[in-house]
């Protein structure tokens, strides 16, 4: 059950995003999500495990995908240059969790396993984390990879439908009031 912390935590995230996306135009938060060449905070295992999960989370349907709008590498910009040692200790340790469940629930190895294999592993692990308390650190994996996501452009312009400036701009309107 999600509390109300977690409600107004998220709709001051989304708020907050939206005003940023607002107010700079959407460019700085590109800026500031784009991706680094090679990863600096994830290995090479945890990056092919949420690259994985990204993509079955958000796959590429009409629109952009998780893959597309690099996510991961976004992630692992976030995690290497703004996380403070504690959300990075708790994300590597929610990608662990999650990348030894998968595991358990795919037979072996999460990264080998068939594609539809996998996507029942994390629709099941999905519905336990928001039915009770699920595997450690999922719900707010999910919740990561999903904003950062919606702040890149496909997420933001093609998902969302975002328009910078909407409609026409009048800076002197006319109300019809008694003075105008």
């Amino acid at each position: 059950m999600i509390t109300r912390r977690e409600v107004l935590k998220n709709l001051i995230v989304t708020v907050g995003g939206s005003s940023l996306l607002s107010g700079c135009g959407g460019q700085a938060v590109l800026e500031m999500l784009a991706p680094s060449a090679e990863p600096r905070f994830y290995g090479a295992r945890e990056m092919a495990v949420v690259s994985r999960v990204s993509d079955l989370l958000l796959p590429r349907t009409e629109t952009p995908g998780a893959l597309d709008g690099q996510v991961p590498a976004r992630l692992d910009r976030l995690m290497s240059e703004w996380a403070n040692e504690r959300t990075r200790t708790s994300h590597r340790d929610a990608v662990a969790a999650l990348d030894a469940e998968l595991g358990v629930r795919t037979g072996g190895d999460f990264l080998a396993a068939a594609p539809d294999v996998a996507e029942q592993a994390l629709a099941a692990v999905d519905a336990e984390a928001f039915a009770g308390p699920g595997v450690p650190g999922y719900r707010g994996l999910k919740s990561l990879i999903a904003q950062v996501y919606f702040a890149t452009e496909g997420g933001a312009v093609d998902e969302l439908g975002w328009v910078r400036i909407p409609g026409r701009w009048d800076p002197c309107v006319d109300l019809g009031g008694p003075n105008g």
